[in-house]
């Protein structure tokens, strides 16, 4: 039996808290069961592109991939496929939009507690899907004292903040100017949309020493949000992935090794929760961040915990003898 679940399916069952946890364990414990995750399959064509994200992730049971696609125009789709290791059965096939943005905003939970950061103002630039599971997800685990949220749409950081003060019961109120946003905050999350090309979203002369960053949204080559002034101030740098695939992947990225920024220093966030790295005890810069372009294996994480939360739930369709194996044809 196959289930299959909506993107409303997913989003119900996937409380940030119990994801944060998922993603945690499953990171430290990649280290003794480890997953198999090659790199991601980037295709373009007609204007369009399609990305393919696989993994087996034996400690979890589980196999299988994300892809998303689209581009301007058509808007971007992202759907999951999982598979038993043991058995081969495709167990559950999902939209993955909404697990995508929880995902993120979990891993970057994860990554704040792994280095150490107790902020509760924050600053958020962006204010869709992605911004406000992070917010979410920040509040699901830590005390916030004040949220600031930007974007150069009126209409939407109103929105997002009306709606988050009301359901939340935080103090959230929309900032006029990034700079406004990144003003007396804690921590700094970029989870913009500037579009190909577009401009650079977040300055380092709007952010004051110690602050801590999470920067999610540059996961393309020719998007930016970060100025490389900001990485030049990075006292600690950890990615969630392959430096070399987020330096080919993030238009920040690329844009601050171009410019003759290096990388060596860079802390791996696997690394980091499984003891093999530790925080500098001397940091050279006065920022911290959290640069994150996602990983297969937090999807697959995600997308087994949606699925047996929504079996428990009694939620999605269910489909017989799908990909029958070829020796029962």
């Amino acid at each position: 039996m196959t289930l299959l679940l909506d993107d409303r399916s997913v989003s119900s069952v996937l409380d940030p808290a119990s994801l944060v946890e998922a993603i945690d364990q499953a990171i430290r414990a990649d280290a003794e069961a480890p997953a198999d995750v090659p790199g991601r399959l980037n295709l373009s064509g007609g204007g369009r592109f399609f990305r393919i994200m696989p993994a087996v992730v034996p400690r979890s049971g589980v196999m299988g991939l994300k892809a998303f696609f689209g581009g301007n125009g058509v808007g971007v789709r992202y759907l999951i496929m999982i598979a038993s290791v043991e058995s081969g059965e495709v167990l559950a096939m999902m939209d993955a939009c909404h697990l995508t943005a929880a995902r993120t905003a979990a891993t970057s939970v994860v990554a704040a507690r792994a280095l150490g950061v107790k902020a509760t103002r924050l600053g958020v630039l962006g204010s869709g899907l992605e911004a406000e599971t992070h917010l979410r997800t920040f509040a699901a685990v830590g005390e916030i004292d004040e949220v600031k949220v930007f974007s150069p749409n009126p209409v939407s950081r109103e929105r997002l903040a009306g709606r988050l003060r009301e359901e939340l019961g935080l103090p959230v109120v929309p900032a006029a100017t990034t700079a406004e946003a990144c003003a007396d905050v804690d921590h700094v999350i970029t989870a913009t949309n500037t579009g190909y090309g577009g401009p650079i979203a977040c300055e380092s002369g709007w952010l004051r020493p110690g602050l801590h960053i999470s920067a999610i949204g540059s996961t393309h080559r020719d998007l930016r949000e970060l100025d490389t002034a900001v990485f030049r101030r990075a006292g600690t740098l950890v990615f969630d992935a392959d430096p070399e695939q987020v330096a080919d992947e993030s238009g920040d990225i690329r844009e601050f090794v171009d410019e003759g920024g290096s990388l060596s220093t860079v802390l791996g966030l696997s690394d980091l929760l499984q003891g093999k790295v530790a925080l500098p005890e001397a940091p050279r810069g006065d920022l911290t961040i959290f640069k994150s372009v996602g990983t297969a294996l937090q999807d697959m994480v995600a997308a087994e915990l949606a699925y047996r939360r929504a079996i428990e739930a009694g939620l999605g369709t269910t489909l017989d003898n799908l990909a029958v194996p070829k020796s029962r044809r």
